[in-house]
This record gives structure tokens, sequence and C-alpha cells, in this order.
């Protein structure tokens, strides 16, 4: 996920943020401008996300949403509403990525904007809010990044150092158990019932794992097997890591 589809996932969820903490509805909508004049709360990235995301909301929009919350009809002061942002940007901040449940934000600070941000393409949107007429006006600027974890680092060069040990492959038919009695009685003529059918697919197996299922074919006058099913290549490495340990 890319810095870009970072921040657009956090815009994403303001919307829904903002509505629930007026008991309402809210959607947003492409701003034509990043934020002029406002308040701006800075978020760290925390655990799977390195970095640091500046939201800015503009002053009349943040004015407006503020009284929704609190009910009063008095203008709230600049402190409160930088509370109040600060209250609604810790709302969004676990919802970085449900696919890293490590990935989140801490809410760092929230105060009156200083100065302009120079928002991407995408990175302003405009918030309705259903009873107010004011919109929300949302700004984000930022840089972040994924963080690799060290489990998955020290797979990968595990996998690097094994990967060009040859390892012997082999077809099984099918497979049976016999007595030793029968063993003993063995010779030319015998048949062994391995209890498959002929269209019942063969096994792929390396270091005695199976990796795969096919069909029996002829290969330039040699038997082949086509195969019609793999494992996981995860599921295969660890596997193979396993049996090389």
């Amino acid at each position: 996920m890319s810095n870009e589809e970072i921040i657009g996932r956090v815009l994403n969820e303001l919307p829904r943020a903002i509505g629930a903490m007026c008991e309402t509805s809210a959607s947003k909508r492409p701003a034509p401008a990043a934020v002029q004049d406002g308040f701006v709360v800075s978020v760290i990235g925390s655990g799977a996300i390195h970095g640091e995301l500046r939201l800015y909301f503009e002053r009349a929009g943040a004015a407006a949403f503020v009284k929704a919350v609190s009910g009063s009809a008095i203008e709230p002061n600049d402190t409160v509403i930088a509370e109040r942002l600060k209250e609604l940007c810790s709302r969004v901040s676990g919802t970085v990525d449900p696919q890293r449940p490590g990935a989140a934000f801490i809410v760092s600070g929230a105060a009156v904007a200083t100065h302009v941000p120079q928002a991407g393409p995408g990175a302003a949107i405009d918030i309705v809010v259903k009873g107010l007429e004011q919109v929300l006006r949302v700004s984000a600027e930022g840089a972040l990044e994924w963080a690799v974890p060290p489990a998955s680092r020290g797979e990968g060069k595990t996998l690097d150092v094994i990967m060009d040990i040859d390892l012997p492959l082999v077809v099984r038919f099918g497979r049976t158990e016999l007595p030793l009695k029968m063993l003993t009685t063995l010779g030319p003529g015998s048949v062994i019932d391995l209890g498959r059918a002929p269209d019942d697919p063969v096994e792929v197996l390396i270091s005695n794992r199976v990796v795969a299922r096919g069909e029996v074919v002829i290969v330039a006058g040699s038997y082949g097997v086509r195969v019609h099913d793999v494992v996981s290549p995860a599921e295969r490495a660890r596997s193979l890591e396993a049996e090389l340990a």
C-alpha cells in the first residue's frame, strides 16, 4: 500500500467517525482546494507503519462540527476545537489496514495551523454532515511507509540460501500395507492392490512431503506428470525449510 493509498484510507474513515460523533450520517466529496486556514492534527505511525501524517481542518467547518457534537449554541474556542479534533483523529487511528492489525496511528498533538498544506491529488476532501449547512474541509500531507517485520526478513534470507539445493522428486501412484506373510509370498506375476482407481491423481513428493497432484502422461516416449493442483507456495517453502533444518 502506497503513501497515497494510506492517506486515502484515513480520509475515507473520517466521514464515518464524524457521523458517529454527531449521531447522524456524513459523506465526502473531492475538495477543489486544500485547507487555507484552520487546525492541524499530527499523528505518528506506530507498529507496522512509520512516518508522520498531518490532517488539516478548515476553521469554519471545524467549529460547526464541534458545536454539533457538543449541542451548544456557544462558539467554541480554539482549545476546545483542537481537543475535539484530536478525539476525532483518535477514532480513525486504528483503521489503517485491517490486514495489518499492528499498523496504527498515535495522535501526538493538535493546534492552530501555521502554514498552508501542499495537498496532493485526492488528499483534500469536503465532508458533508447531515443537518449541517457548513461543510468540513480536510487536507492531508505526510510521508508514510510500511515497516518490514524482522521475521519476514529472516525468512527471506533463509529461503535465499536453500533455493539452489537439489531435492529428489518422487511420483507416488498409490500406497498400501501388506502383512509380512504376504510379503514372503511375493514373486513374478504377483498383483498388489494399491487401493486407488485409474483416474485418481498421482502424488508428487519432495523429501517425503506431498507438494502437488496430477495425472500420468507420456512425454517424448517417457513417463511424465501433468500437475493439476499444488499446495500453496508458502506451505511448500515452510515444509521444505523444516525438512532441511
